[in-house]
C-alpha cells in the first residue's frame, strides 16, 4: 500500500471529527469489518477514510485521504500478521497507529470497534497506553465476540494464548478499581453472539466470556451497554459481516447522537 499523507494533514490546528478504528480478530483480513465501514457509510453515518497496514514488523502504510470535511471518518486497521497471538505485542502496534494518528492529523480523541481476539489487543492497550497524558484518548468502544476468559480446548485449538495465565491475569488487571481502564471517560458497547437457546457461544466465543466485560466497565465516568443477538447471524464471523441489526446498533451509538 502506498503512503499518503497531505500536507493539509500536518496542520493540527485544523479540527476532524472523531475517528473510529476498526481492529479485526485472528486471521482476519480486510473482508473482515468491510460491511460494517462500507455500510455504514452507504446508510450516511459515516465516512471511509484511511486504510493503515501495519506490516509484521510493526511498520505502519497508510491508504486512502482523509479529508476534513470527513463525517464520522471510518479508519480500517489491517496487521500483516493477522495470526499474532501475544495481543500485548499487537496493542503495541496500536500503541503506534494512535501516536502516528496525533502526529499527522492532530487526533485527541477516537472510537474504536474491535472483533474476537482484536478486543484483546485494545483492551490491553487501554490499560498499558491510555495512562500518557499526551496519549489521544478513546470516547467510545464496541466489543463484538470478545473473548476476554480462559476458553475451551474444544472451541479454540489453535494457539495456547486462548489458554495462558496470562489471559486471566490481565483480564484481573483491569477489573481492579485503581486500575487505568477505570479510570477512563468511556462509553462502551459489548456485543455478543449465541447461535441458540442451547448453544451458550456463538461457534467461538461463549456468552459467559464475552458477558465478563460487565465487571470492568464500572467506572464513575462510564456508561456500559450489552445486546445479545441469537441465531444463525449471531454465528462468530457473521457478527460482523453479514448482520443488519448489528450493524445498527453500532450506527446508533457510535453517531446517532451526532446526528
Amino acid at each position: 500500500m502506498q503512503q499518503e499523507v497531505s500536507a493539509a494533514t500536518n496542520n493540527q490546528s485544523q479540527k476532524r471529527q472523531i475517528p473510529t478504528l476498526f481492529f479485526h480478530g485472528f486471521g482476519g483480513t480486510v473482508h473482515s469489518m468491510d460491511y460494517l465501514i462500507d455500510q455504514s457509510q452507504a446508510d450516511g453515518f459515516a465516512t471511509r477514510t484511511l486504510t493503515i497496514f501495519v506490516s509484521p514488523k510493526g511498520k505502519l502504510s497508510f491508504d486512502g485521504r482523509w479529508p476534513k470535511s470527513a463525517k464520522n471518518p471510518e479508519i480500517q486497521i489491517l496487521f500483516g500478521n493477522n495470526h499474532e497471538s501475544d495481543y500485548h505485542q499487537t496493542a503495541k502496534w496500536i500503541n503506534s497507529i494512535v501516536k502516528m494518528l496525533h502526529r499527522k492529523y492532530g487526533v485527541t480523541r477516537f472510537n474504536a470497534v474491535a472483533h474476537s481476539w482484536g478486543n484483546n489487543a485494545v483492551m490491553y492497550y487501554l490499560e498499558k497506553y491510555s495512562d500518557n497524558k499526551d496519549q489521544p484518548q478513546i470516547d467510545s468502544l464496541v466489543n463484538i465476540a470478545a473473548p476476554m476468559q480462559v476458553l475451551n480446548h474444544n472451541i479454540y485449538r489453535r494457539n495456547d494464548w486462548r489458554y495462558s495465565p496470562q489471559l486471566t491475569k490481565d483480564f484481573r488487571s483491569y477489573m481492579a478499581p485503581d486500575s487505568v481502564i477505570h479510570k477512563l471517560h468511556i462509553r462502551e458497547l459489548n456485543i455478543m453472539g449465541q447461535l441458540s437457546m442451547k448453544d451458550h457461544f456463538d461457534k467461538a466465543v461463549p456468552v459467559s466470556s464475552a458477558k465478563s466485560l460487565k465487571k470492568v466497565f464500572k467506572g464513575p465516568h462510564q456508561t456500559y451497554e450489552a445486546r445479545l443477538f441469537t441465531g444463525h447471524r449471531a454465528e462468530h464471523s457473521a457478527l460482523t459481516r453479514r448482520n443488519p441489526r448489528v450493524l445498527h446498533d453500532i450506527e446508533s451509538f457510535l453517531w446517532e447522537r451526532n446526528k
